[in-house]
């Protein structure tokens, strides 16, 4: 079942009787308050510092103690891992209800180069056109499991959109690998450290994109040096 569609379906109106034998009033009836569908879920890219500060409230949320625990230095690299990657919106209707973070491999940024780069056996894992896949947190009010699917999906999406994506990467402890696996995420790597055991958990695009059911092609635009290049050949 798509989620993400899901949600955004309209049901119709009621008719007929009620138990004791009153008409249903139609949700359109002069009086009451039309029925609505849920607000469309949206991504809202944000490419600047004071883009990002709209939504500190949401990222304030974010519990990084068990990847500083692993690596303390990453504590200081948040400025440079957000001017890197790509952060992300994640909005109901004109409501910010969630946000999300990926880096890219090869600046030396992200958890995975820095404290698995030892146990890594697939070179694709840290190489060029792959992402580290943040946390996606969640306003406490929004905080529902059916939203869950959809934001991580159009997430995705989004990303693929803007970026080349071969390979996705993430790091968690061992209890929150089987929700990885949902999303077609396994196992690559365990390790022990800081009484935390922890796993480097993997994906490719096309393990990813069938779990998530998303069937479309989803390409991000040519680098502007290969759009020159085809320009030319016109």
């Amino acid at each position: 079942m798509d989620l993400f569609k899901t949600l955004a379906t309209v049901a119709p109106p009621p008719t007929g009787t009620h138990a004791t034998g009153q008409p249903i009033v139609p949700w359109s009836a002069p009086g009451v308050t039309p029925w609505q569908a849920p607000d469309p879920l949206s991504a809202l890219v944000l490419p600047t510092r004071a883009d990002r500060m709209r939504i500190a409230h949401l990222r304030d949320l974010a519990d990084f103690k068990s990847e500083y625990l692993l690596d303390p230095g990453l504590a200081a690299l948040e400025d440079n891992k957000d001017d890197a990657g790509v952060v992300m919106a994640l909005m109901r209707g004109g409501e910010a209800i969630a946000t999300i973070r990926f880096i890219p491999s090869g600046h030396g940024l992200t958890l995975t180069e820095r404290f698995w780069a030892d146990l890594v056996t697939d070179p694709a894992i840290l190489g060029r056109n792959s992402w580290e896949v943040g946390r996606l947190v969640m306003a406490p009010e929004h905080r529902r499991a059916d939203l869950l699917t959809p934001l991580l999906r159009l997430s995705l999406m989004e990303l693929m959109r803007r970026e080349h994506v071969e390979h996705m990467h993430g790091s968690c402890v061992m209890r929150m690998t089987r929700l990885y696996r949902r999303f077609g995420f396994q196992i690559h790597a365990l390790r022990s450290q800081a009484g935390l055991d922890c796993a480097l958990v993997h994906a490719s695009v096309e393990a990813s994109m069938r779990a998530f059911h998303i069937d479309e092609p989803v390409t991000a635009p040519a680098p502007l040096e290969t759009q020159g290049e085809a320009l030319l050949l016109q």
